[in-house]
């Protein structure tokens, strides 16, 4: 009886560890070359945690993971879409300040659709502006030196 208990919870142990289920966001990927980041693993992870998906503002949130990823001074500005279009936003987040002696500031431009279960990405394009003597003055997505 003691052994077929241990293998029980042994058991429920294992089924628990490989669920492959992501219980917390990572954080956006690497952004190409062109600042552009991929989107569908994110949208895929909402499947899961729709409380994610309620605004423009809570979704750019939490892919950004503005929790831990900030600057000195963290934006988020968002607009709607085309006049009289409440399905789509552009969510606008600017983190300046940052901890790079670099970069100076990083902007996120997250374009998001309203879809019948939540609000879903449908790209994001990140950019950054270079410290004095580093780089371009503006933002883009070329490397600052």
């Amino acid at each position: 009886m003691r052994r077929d208990a241990l293998v029980l919870v042994m058991v429920l142990a294992v089924a628990g560890c490989g669920s492959g289920a992501e219980t917390e966001w990572p954080g956006p990927p690497k952004a190409h070359a062109d600042g552009s980041i991929p989107v569908s693993s994110f949208n895929q992870y909402l499947g899961d945690y729709e409380d994610y998906a309620t605004s423009p503002e809570v979704l750019a949130a939490e892919f950004l993971r503005l929790d831990e990823h900030r600057g000195a001074t963290t934006t988020l500005v968002t607009s709607d879409g085309a006049e009289g279009s409440d399905d789509r936003a552009t969510a606008v987040a600017t983190l300046a300040g940052v901890a790079d002696d670099s970069v100076e500031s990083v902007r996120y431009v997250l374009v998001v659709t309203k879809e019948e279960n939540g609000w879903r990405l449908e790209s994001v394009v990140r950019t950054q502006r270079c410290r004095d003597g580093r780089g371009h003055a503006a933002f883009s997505a070329a490397p600052c030196v």
